[in-house]
């Protein structure tokens, strides 16, 4: 059975300098949670990042869809979307609006 060596993580130190109150704050927060003060700053990069990430992705896939409708005129109207919508949940719920030129 072959075991596997983890490959170690390029880690590079970064610092920061934040107000007088922010740091008191942070470790204030960090004392209540039982954690670092470096554990809180990693969690919340790690967030911003993830957050930025989603954010531009969800921008990437916006202009790929304005660019897919100007090459193809393919849309649904908001009165067609608006009127499914309304629907879910009823009795008689409408089926998804369908693409058209």
């Amino acid at each position: 059975m072959k075991t596997s060596i983890p490959i170690p993580r390029k880690i590079t130190p970064l610092s920061i300098k934040l107000e007088a109150d922010q740091k008191d704050l942070l470790t204030q927060i960090a004392k209540e949670k039982d954690r670092s003060v470096h554990y809180l700053l990693l969690q919340a990069v790690k967030e911003y990042i993830e957050r930025e990430q989603a954010r531009m992705s969800f921008y990437e896939d916006g202009r790929k869809a304005v660019e897919h409708f100007n090459q193809t005129g393919l849309h649904v109207t908001q009165d067609e979307m608006r009127a499914w919508a309304d629907s879910l949940g009823s009795h008689q719920e409408l089926p998804s609006p369908v693409c058209h030129g």
